[in-house]
Order: structure tokens, then C-alpha cells, then sequence
């Protein structure tokens, strides 16, 4: 009984999606100012992945309905299906959710206890919006606004936590955060499209399903030219501005042609193909990114 039930967790945690929350992180603590504290990066790193697992079991308790109606599951959409197989319980993911918060609280007064108020306020705002995207009362992934605080909370509040963490964030982290909020939209927009029609049927109105097909294509091709617009502004200010040019640029052209398929209909026919392409050019971008900042 127990195995299976840690099996549900695992299942639950989306493992899959973890490595990006970490790559933003470290991105942070590359253009820290230095000197970097060993303890509170490592700290950090914890609270982001802790976070990113407590998001998911919330939105699995939350998305029932949803998920159950889900026709054809993949990898990006329908939920983890850690409920729908039995391996686990609303109550039991909403309970590890608590304890996992409970952590996150701990640590963060850990870090204020020892000077780091900033880095602690930080891990809490983490928290609080990672909590508030599908939780109650709050539910910002059903009301329209959870690309935005995914993008918030992911684009900006991580990799700012992580030059906290390695000493303080420089005009140059902060001018990442532009583009990477940017990008981490796209990211999520792309996540949420494959369950268009099925948020929509079940009132869960994340942005694609209040805004409806035609419209969502008008999105994507919003988000593309605020992303190309924002890595080509800031890229002079970052390391290997060229790589980062060519980064954005890579990220834009993808959510252009995201809105192509969108608007066109070959996305509806194939909705796959939108998380596929915007996660893979999105992630590809994230690492070569990681690499420029760390080789500075």
C-alpha cells in the first residue's frame, strides 16, 4: 500500500517538467555577484524543485474534473494521471503538498535567521504563487492569469532568487528576467493549449481556453514579438550578447510558428505538436543560455 502510494508521488511530481525550474535557477546563480554561500544556493535549489512538486500535487487535486474527462492523455496534457490510475488520492496529494510547504516555511526561516531576509522573502513569494495557481482561494490557473504567474514565478522570482543566493542580483540577472518572463509564458501557453477543449468544457479557463482558438493564435503571435522585442533589447547588456540574440530570436520563431499552426488549424488536428515545439525550443534555449552565462 505504501509503495504504491509513493509511486503516485513520484508519478504526481511530473519529473519530467522539474529540470526547468532548475535550469532557470542556475542561470540566477551564474550572474550572481558573488561571493556565492554554498548552503543558501542549495537551499534554493531545494525550495524551487520543492515547490515545483507541491504545484503539481495541488493542480492534480484540483483538475479532477478536468482530467477525468480527458480523452486522450499524453505526456503534456490530461494531468499526471497519478488519481485517474488509483496510485493516489486528492487528500494524499494535498497533504504532501502541506508538509512540502511546511519545509519551504522552514527554510526560509532559516535564512532569515541568518541574515538572508531578502533570499527568504523570495522562497515565500515562491511558495505563495506556486501554491495559488491551482489552490484555493486563489486558483489563478482557472481564472486566466496562471501563464502570467508562471511566468512570474519561474521567469523572474527563481533566477532572482538564485543570484540572491550567490550574492546579490546584478543589472544583468534583472535584464534577463525580461526576456526568460517572456519565454516562460510561451512555455506554459504551450503546455495549456492540447487541453483547449476540454478546459473549457469543464469552466477551467486557463488563457488558451478563455480565449478560444482563433485567438489563442493571436497570443502566441503576441508572446513571439514581445520575446524577440525583449532579448534583442537586453542582449548588449548580457554575456555573449550574439548567443543571446540568436536565443530569443530561436524562442520567438517558435512561438510564431506556434501561432501559424494555431491559427491555420493544423494544431487542433495535432495538438501535441504545440508543447513539443514550444518546450523543446524553449528548454534548448534555457541550456544554451545556462552555458553562455556560466562561461562568462
Amino acid at each position: 500500500m505504501m509503495r504504491g502510494v509513493m509511486r503516485g508521488f513520484v508519478v504526481a511530481a511530473r519529473p519530467l517538467y522539474l529540470p526547468g525550474g532548475l535550469l532557470l535557477y542556475a542561470i540566477g546563480v551564474a550572474l550572481g555577484r558573488g561571493p556565492r554561500d554554498g548552503a543558501a544556493i542549495a537551499a534554493g535549489a531545494v525550495v524551487v524543485t520543492v515547490v515545483h512538486v507541491l504545484t503539481h500535487f495541488v493542480n492534480d487535486a484540483a483538475d479532477v474534473v478536468t482530467d477525468d474527462r480527458t480523452a486522450s492523455p499524453t505526456v503534456f496534457n490530461g494531468g499526471s494521471r497519478a488519481i485517474q490510475r488509483g496510485l493516489v488520492t486528492p487528500r494524499e496529494l494535498h497533504l504532501a503538498a502541506a508538509a512540502l510547504a511546511a519545509l519551504v516555511l522552514l527554510l526560509a526561516a532559516m535564512e532569515a535567521a541568518h541574515g538572508l531576509p531578502r533570499l527568504a522573502a523570495l522562497h515565500l513569494a515562491i511558495l505563495v504563487l506556486g501554491y495559488a495557481y491551482s489552490g484555493a482561494p486563489f486558483a489563478f490557473g482557472r481564472r486566466g492569469l496562471g501563464e502570467v504567474v508562471t511566468a512570474l514565478v519561474m521567469g523572474v522570482l527563481v533566477p532572482v532568487a538564485g543570484a540572491e543566493a550567490a550574492g546579490g542580483a546584478t543589472a544583468q540577472t534583472l535584464a534577463l528576467t525580461l526576456p526568460l518572463f517572456a519565454e516562460t509564458a510561451f512555455a506554459r501557453l504551450s503546455t495549456a493549449y492540447p487541453d483547449l477543449a476540454v478546459d473549457r468544457a469543464t469552466a477551467k479557463w486557463t488563457l488558451p481556453a478563455w480565449l478560444g482558438e482563433r485567438r489563442a493564435s493571436l497570443a502566441f503571435g503576441a508572446v513571439a514579438l514581445a520575446i524577440a522585442a525583449a532579448g534583442l533589447a537586453v542582449a548588449p547588456a548580457l554575456p555573449a550578447p550574439g548567443w543571446q540574440r540568436a536565443c530569443a530570436l530561436a524562442v520567438a520563431s517558435a512561438a510564431a510558428l506556434v501561432a501559424w499552426l494555431v491559427g491555420s488549424g493544423r494544431a487542433a488536428r495535432r495538438p501535441i505538436l504545440v508543447p513539443l515545439v514550444g518546450l523543446g525550443v524553449y528548454g534548448a534555449s534555457l541550456v544554451v543560455v545556462l552555458a553562455v552565462c556560466l562561461a562568462r
